[in-house]
């Protein structure tokens, strides 16, 4: 079975990468379409907050879904050029929401596995900044005259000193 899987993507895949006439294409057209994927990969892995695997998995799922489904898109320009160049960048664009949301899955899946929340590198970060701001509003007696005064919003002002007796 697996086999048979492996096989039927395979040819599809390599299909992918052929033009209307059944040629492959050529290694310029093929950097044309793929370096731009593999750049905001690249990108996305570099500014992806977290660990290695965070990091990577981040990049590849946007290299690897922007890629693919660029080239997919692509192929329904047919032998119109400029057509297909138009498609191939909408469908790096959708690939590449596609790619990040499987990225953040296994980043959830490795918190998990981890012993975390299932967060992924963003969510663990704005967790960290949340408890932050909320350590420093409540050492802060600012924040506490904020609260009585009522200038805080409600839903910050019952989270933050809603046990306390205050607002």
């Amino acid at each position: 079975m697996i086999g048979k899987v492996s096989k039927f993507a395979g040819k599809h895949l390599l299909d992918l990468l052929k033009l209307p006439g059944g040629q492959f294409m050529s290694k310029g057209d093929l950097a044309m379409r793929l370096t731009p994927d593999i750049m905001f990969g690249g990108l996305e892995a570099v500014m992806t907050p977290g660990d290695y695997f965070d990091k990577v998995s981040a990049g590849l799922g946007s290299a690897l879904g922007g890629s693919v489904g660029g080239l997919a898109l692509g192929k329904l320009g047919g032998r119109n050029q400029a057509l297909s160049t138009v498609l191939d960048m909408a469908g790096s664009i959708g690939g590449d929401m596609g790619g990040r949301m499987g990225a953040e899955q296994l980043q959830r899946g490795k918190d998990l596995v981890m012993g975390g929340k299932g967060q992924t590198a963003y969510e663990r970060l704005n967790t960290q900044d949340r408890e932050a701001l909320e350590k420093m509003i409540r050492e802060d007696q600012t924040g506490q005259v904020l609260a009585e005064l009522g200038l805080l919003p409600g839903s910050t002002q019952g989270f933050l000193y809603g046990n306390q007796g205050i607002g």
